[in-house]
This record gives structure tokens, C-alpha cells and sequence, in this order.
């Protein structure tokens, strides 16, 4: 007579059709994109945003600026090659900050754009970008590189 076993029926089962772990996907690193002044990702390491760098901005703050969110920029930031849509949306943040950068202090762009602002009725002009606004801080760059008298 045979004993019964004390063991699950399903255990070999499962034992048997248990997958091996799967190692982490390594991502490319990003292409150095350099149409503008300032490129979109540091080409020794491309590990960091060198706009957000400049700006020095969190990841945070700087995800909702460019539209796209925090875990996205951190793959970006490791080397994933960002979306069509999300360069296009870098692009058009570079732009603004390279013609900010005609009427503004470089190094005070990041500070400037934190900053309320009472040319945008005392809001901050990132709140002002945030809202997809940014037709409003192009007029006044334009106002500013006019050179008219305020």
C-alpha cells in the first residue's frame, strides 16, 4: 500500500514552471543632442539633464516644467532616450532659456523664474510656464530685447 504524501500536488508543478529571474534592462545611452546653446544631456556621462543642472532646479520642480513626469526625467536622466514628444517639450525649454539668457543673468535664471514676478501680475514665471502660458514670457522678452525704456 502506498502512503500518501503530505506535500502539496501542485508543488512539483509550480517548481518546475518557475521562471529565472530576468536581468535589469541597461538602457542606451541618450545622444548628446547640440542643435542649441545649451545641450540637452552631458555627453560624458549622461546622467544628468545639464539644463536642470544649470537652472538648478529638482527633479521635481523641473518635471513639471518640461510637462512629463519625475520617474520619467529619472529614466532620461540615466540614459533612456527621451520620447519625441518630451524632446520636443526639452527643446522648447531650452529656447525659452537660451533667450532668457540675452535679457538675464545666467546663473540668476533659475532664481528669476522661482521668483513672482509683477510683469506676470505677481505669479512666478514657471507657474506662468506651468500653465502652458509661455506665449506670455516670450512678449516680454521681446519687450526687453526691444530695448524700449520702462
Amino acid at each position: 500500500m502506498r502512503k500518501k504524501s503530505t506535500a502539496r500536488p501542485n508543488a512539483r508543478k509550480k517548481a518546475a514552471t518557475r521562471r529565472k529571474p530576468v536581468a535589469k534592462r541597461r538602457y542606451r545611452p541618450a545622444a548628446t543632442v547640440s542643435s542649441g546653446q545649451v545641450p540637452l544631456v552631458e555627453s560624458e556621462s549622461g546622467r544628468a539633464l545639464r539644463l536642470r543642472a544649470q537652472l538648478g532646479m529638482s527633479r521635481q520642480r523641473f518635471a513639471r516644467l518640461a510637462s512629463m513626469s519625475t520617474r520619467n526625467l529619472a529614466f532620461i536622466e540615466s540614459g533612456k532616450p527621451p520620447s519625441a514628444n518630451v524632446l520636443r517639450q526639452l527643446h522648447g525649454i531650452r529656447r525659452l532659456i537660451d533667450a532668457l539668457s540675452e535679457v538675464v543673468q545666467k546663473d540668476a535664471i533659475g532664481r528669476w523664474l522661482e521668483q513672482p514676478n509683477d510683469a506676470f501680475e505677481g505669479q512666478k514665471p514657471i507657474d506662468v510656464i506651468e500653465r502652458g502660458e509661455v506665449d506670455r514670457i516670450w512678449q516680454r522678452i521681446f519687450y526687453l530685447r526691444s530695448g524700449v525704456p520702462s
